[in-house]
């Protein structure tokens, strides 16, 4: 990453702290840069399919309790028959290379919310010396995000985890796509499916940038 990029990267993260202007330094497509915390709280925001992004992002970068409170409260959760639970399921070839290596462990799928909530720890801890920003960023490849039936929408996006070291360029350290199912009930948003994609610019043995399919897999 060229020094340049850097330091825009950078200050597209700090600047909100600052109360500065950020219209220089914002990706077009939002939430692509999430406003970083400030203290341990995570503002739970689910009124929109942006401010339910941002809202994950957001819980990542934190890194506290609230954070994993407001992670897992991104997903659907079925308290009665009536009601759709999240499922997850894994990119078929990056599952199929985990468990070559699993030692017999198993690859739950689908991924249910009982399982996600060891992911938020797993991530945590990849760097856990440097913060994170993470984006969501547009999937150019995909149709575009469509409403499939009343108060469901189907959307696409590559999210990408990036460390910033103190004194080194940002590091990429979780990059793929998800093709994600988001429904409204009432006035939340909430994922109810999330199928993963690896990202081909990494590919399955990437030792430094893993999908979340890995991750999720290596949280059990």
């Amino acid at each position: 990453m060229t020094r340049p990029f850097r330091t825009a990267f950078v200050l597209a993260v700090l600047l909100p702290l600052l109360g500065l202007p950020l219209a220089a330094c914002l990706n077009p497509f939002t939430p692509a840069n999430p406003e970083p915390p400030s203290g341990d709280a995570v503002i739970e925001d689910f009124g929109s399919i942006d401010e339910l992004l941002n809202t994950m992002a957001v819980a990542i970068q934190t890194r506290t309790t609230s954070g994993a409170n407001a992670y897992i409260h991104a997903y659907a959760e079925s308290t009665t028959s009536s009601q759709r639970a999240f499922r997850a399921f894994h990119d078929p070839a990056v599952k199929a290379a985990w468990l070559t290596g699993s030692n017999g462990q198993p690859a739950p799928e689908p991924w249910t919310l009982a399982l996600e909530r060891g992911v938020y720890s797993e991530l945590s801890r990849i760097r856990p010396n440097d913060p994170y920003v993470l984006l969501w960023l547009p999937d150019r490849n995909s149709s575009g995000d469509e409403e499939i039936a009343t108060d469901v929408t189907l959307i696409h996006r590559k999210y990408q985890l990036s460390a910033i070291p103190a004194s080194a360029d940002p590091v990429i350290i979780v990059s793929g796509f998800a093709d994600l199912l988001i429904q409204k009930d009432g006035a939340r948003y909430s994922i109810f499916e999330w199928r993963d994609r690896v990202d081909p610019d990494y590919g399955i043995n990437s030792p430094d940038v893993r999908s979340f399919t890995y991750h999720r897999l290596e949280s059990q």
